[in-house]
């Protein structure tokens, strides 16, 4: 009998909380309903969060929250955020971490420790750093390929960590002169 009313209370609680889902799907996509996504011209869509962009073309897309955009350094790098740190993958594929102040000077990277896993999701390589006059230099080098998952840690003492994961895509940008894992072009 106690489950029979327990059953009851969460059909009751349950079904108007599920049945109530679709329309916050519609508010999350801004009421969209009746016009077709490929065609903009004449109005604004505002920040466009949790829906497809289509072709958007010609219109502002609002904040781009969600979207992860590279921010290239001093040495076309990639800035790994707020950290004030460049990752940069050298001629012989090691990586270079170059710490920054507010001027874009080099900064000494005493007291700075950085992890960085990239490679193979099935055989990631754990690279470890050692001290190279400014920058700290990874130990390890980046495997063969072109593409692949990536995740920076940086400890600058004191409490203060940040982490990054992009995917290092090592092929040339068309359009500019940095890798694409460096890109600023958004293409």
């Amino acid at each position: 009998m106690k489950i029979k009313y327990t059953v009851t209370t969460l059909l009751a609680i349950g079904l108007p909380l599920l049945s109530s889902c679709n329309d916050k799907n519609a508010e999350a996509k801004g009421g969209h309903e009746g016009h077709d996504h490929a065609s903009h011209e004449g109005h604004d869509h505002g920040s466009h969060d949790g829906h497809d962009h289509g072709d958007h073309e010609g219109h502002d897309h609002g904040s781009h929250e969600g979207h992860d955009h590279a921010v290239a350094g001093p040495n076309n790098g990639r800035m790994i955020k707020e950290s004030q740190a460049e990752f940069l993958v050298t001629d012989s594929r090691n990586v270079q971490i170059t710490f920054f102040n507010e001027s874009n000077e080099a900064q000494s990277p005493e007291g700075k420790t950085v992890l960085v896993l990239t490679g193979d999701r099935s055989n990631p390589v754990e690279m470890t750093f050692k001290v190279n006059g400014i920058h700290l230099v990874s130990e390890q080098t980046i495997p063969e390929g072109n593409n692949f998952p990536t995740a920076v840690e940086i400890n600058l003492g004191g409490g203060k960590k940040f982490e990054d994961k992009f995917t290092l895509n090592l092929s040339d940008c068309p359009t500019c002169d940095n890798k694409e894992y460096a890109c600023e072009c958004h293409h």
